[in-house]
Formats: C-alpha cells, sequence, structure tokens
C-alpha cells in the first residue's frame, strides 16, 4: 500500500482502538455533541430571540464545524511528539503523521455527518446551486488545517511552551468565532470576528450547507492563508524538518 493509504488505514485503527468494546463506538461523541446542540439550542434560541428552527442548523453546523478546527488545532503540537519511537527510527517522511492524525479528524467529522443531515431535514431547508459550494470549501478548510498541523507540530516539537500556548488561545477563540452566533448578524461595525481566521473557515462551511451564498472575502482570505502557510511550513521543513528525530 501507499503510504497515503498507510496514514488512512492508521488513523482508522486509532479510532477503532478508541472505542474498542464500546456498543456506540465512534458514536458516542456523535451523540454528545445532538445533545449539546439540543441543550444548546433550547437555551441560545431564546437568548438571542431566535426561532429554533433556523437556529438549530445554524448552532449545529458551526459547533460540528468548530469541533472540526479545534480539534485539529490542539492535536498539532504533539503529532510528531507522540509519534517520537517511530520518528526515531523509521525514515518515513513528515507529512505522513500528519496525514494520520487529519484523517482521524475527518472520520470524526463523517460521524457528525449524521447531525448535519438531521437537523438540515428538521429545518426543511432544500438542496440549491449554494449547496455544492460545499465541497470547495471543505477542501480549502481541510487544506488549511494540513498545514497549520504540520507547522504547529515542528514548532511544537522543538519548542514545548507551544502546546501549552495552543491550549490557551483556542478556547478564547471559540468566543470571537461565528459558533453559536452567524457573524452577519453581528452588529454593523463589530469586525473584530473578521479579525479572527477561523471565522472564514467557519462560514465557508456553514453558508453552503445552509443555502446561503458564502461572504464576498471568504474564499480570498482561505486561498492567502493557504498559499502563505503552504510556503512557510514548506520552508520550515526544508530548513529544519531534518532534525526533526533530535526533537522529539
Amino acid at each position: 500500500m501507499s503510504l497515503i493509504q498507510n496514514a488512512a488505514y492508521f488513523a482508522w485503527s486509532d479510532t477503532k482502538a478508541r472505542y474498542k468494546k464500546s456498543v456506540l463506538g465512534p458514536f458516542w461523541p456523535t451523540l454528545t455533541n445532538l445533545l449539546g446542540v439540543v441543550g444548546l439550542s433550547l437555551v441560545w434560541a431564546e437568548l438571542m430571540n431566535q426561532d429554533m428552527q433556523s437556529f438549530v442548523p445554524q448552532l449545529a453546523i458551526g459547533l460540528i464545524a468548530w469541533q472540526l478546527i479545534s480539534g485539529v488545532l490542539l492535536d498539532a503540537p504533539m503529532v510528531f511528539v507522540r509519534q517520537a519511537p517511530m520518528i526515531r527510527n523509521v525514515a518515513i517522511p513528515s507529512w505522513f503523521f500528519v496525514f494520520r492524525a487529519l484523517a482521524r479528524h475527518l472520520i470524526n467529522l463523517l460521524h457528525n455527518a449524521v447531525i448535519v443531515v438531521g437537523v438540515l431535514t428538521y429545518s426543511d431547508i432544500p438542496m440549491t446551486h449554494e449547496t455544492w459550494w460545499f465541497i470547495p470549501s471543505l477542501l480549502l478548510v481541510v487544506l488549511n488545517l494540513y498545514w497549520s498541523m504540520h507547522l504547529l507540530g515542528l514548532l511544537g516539537a522543538r519548542f514545548r511552551d507551544i502546546e501549552h500556548l495552543v491550549n490557551g488561545v483556542v478556547p478564547i477563540l471559540f468566543f470571537i468565532s461565528p459558533v453559536i452566533y452567524r457573524a452577519d448578524r453581528l452588529p454593523e461595525g463589530f469586525n473584530l470576528v473578521w479579525l479572527n481566521p477561523l471565522s472564514y473557515m467557519i462560514e465557508a462551511i456553514r453558508a453552503p450547507l445552509l443555502g446561503q451564498p458564502i461572504p464576498s472575502l471568504t474564499y480570498p482570505v482561505l486561498l492567502g492563508m493557504l498559499v502563505v502557510g503552504a510556503c512557510l511550513t514548506w520552508a520550515h521543513q526544508r530548513t529544519s524538518g531534518k532534525n526533526l528525530a533530535f526533537w522529539v
């Protein structure tokens, strides 16, 4: 098998091993997320004075997108450190470990897709031409998460403080990311949310699934992040990646 196939196989094996001998298996997080969506919807729909039928899909997709993004970022600084024995003893390219970790999060996303289908059906949101923009949007988000994980992994292997920094910053980003609320419904002039790059990732995933146009700056920002981030990651890997086995 190719390295990509091996990485995907290991990611699936990691997922199965985590829920070994469990009745629901990987659907336990899905059940937890479903209960979270129901509970938060009952509270926040009332606080924000919104109709449940429109608020539930907005919240559900926002939470699931956030879970993917935050999960990758929190996992990133230790992605190489956790595989230290293999890195020290086997000549495997660093991208293999990043792909394996990212694939594990995408498998979790597939399980959570059950919730998305359910809430879209509940809210009677039809498929339109806007819906299909979800595919390139998700691809752009995943590519940005890949370079982010790779770069943070390299930095985290060399500087262990990166893990604590990321663990401290990501929860704060939750409050300035449009997870529970929609960015287009904020008061005029409240642009702080758009200074957060994660906002573009969330809206890129959520807007098309809700049958709404993607905010105009979303694709340019995500493409710019991808080009700049990929170049930085490539440069750091090329200049310092050979020391990875010594860092871990």
